[in-house]
């Protein structure tokens, strides 16, 4: 009880002192992909890639050096997938783009508190939710049927809740069926930042963060093209990200808020009052 106690009495002292941001954040972001299977890099070539992410970003900060930052923001992971010239008539060109929703919890620690230029350290958990995906391919199997040599074709990402022996791919046009994806993914991020005061309600946040991938994309035997059949896309990877962002902030201090709230009723009933 003593220990509850202890706990709700900080966490009114930080109320009373904290302060609120939201604002837009947006970056650019290099996925490096990193295969279960140790074999893949000996068929394929391995490329990391950029992209961007955009979205909403919040902290909530106290007088003191520890702040708590989230985010949600809309990501684009790609990838590609290349098969290495083994053979002359080997052709393998697959490019994907996946949609991702994304959202860290990560505790800040920031320097040089007392100044308009501030720096700081963070880590946390990273939650990402898998939108869907699109994608093209060239493989000898698709050049047979293209009226233009090295013509790609384009397909959509599908998610199917049923096994895929008990699935007619033929019934789908274009797609890349999964059906045991790992949707829900995680990751643990590690990052520094630069942090401009502004103004004491507006700031400009420069972060740069490493996200350690804990979750492949799906497991192979619930993957399949529904009108490729000789190729069979490797879906047991992770993306690592390096993500450079900015973010222009807004503050909020509920405390002044109620404390002007306070005075202008106490004020009312004093010239009610008076007035009598």
């Amino acid at each position: 009880m003593k220990r509850i106690l202890i706990i709700g009495m900080l966490l009114i002292s930080f109320t009373s002192q904290a302060q609120f941001w939201f604002g837009p954040k947006f970056g650019t972001q290099i996925i490096i992909p990193q295969y279960q299977a140790k074999s893949h890099k000996d068929t394929f070539k391995i490329s990391n890639n950029i992209n961007w992410h955009a979205g909403i970003a919040m902290d909530y900060s106290t007088e003191g050096h520890f702040e708590v930052h989230t985010e949600i923001v809309y990501a684009r992971i790609n990838n590609r997938t290349r098969a290495k010239s083994l053979y002359p008539d080997q052709s393998l060109d697959n490019k994907t783009v996946n949609h991702f929703l994304t959202a860290p919890l990560m505790a800040r620690v920031v320097f040089m508190k007392n100044s308009r230029f501030k720096v700081f350290v963070e880590a946390g958990p990273r939650l990402s939710w898998w939108l869907g995906g699109k994608g093209s391919i060239v493989s000898d199997e698709t050049e047979e049927n293209a009226s233009v040599l090295g013509q790609a074709v384009d397909y959509d990402v599908l998610f199917l809740n049923e096994e895929m022996d008990e699935i007619n791919t033929g019934d789908y046009n274009d797609k890349l069926i999964v059906t045991k994806p790992n949707r829900l993914q995680y990751a643990l991020d590690f990052g520094v930042g630069w942090l401009f005061d502004i103004t004491p309600s507006q700031r400009v946040i420069v972060d740069a963060k490493f996200s350690w991938a804990h979750s492949n994309m799906a497991f192979n035997e619930g993957v399949a093209f529904s009108n490729i059949n000789e190729y069979k896309e490797d879906m047991e990877y992770r993306s690592h990200m390096l993500m450079i962002s900015v973010a222009y902030m807004f503050g909020y201090n509920p405390a002044l808020t109620t404390k002007g709230k306070s005075t202008s009723n106490v004020g009312g009933k004093k010239a009610k009052k008076y007035k009598r």
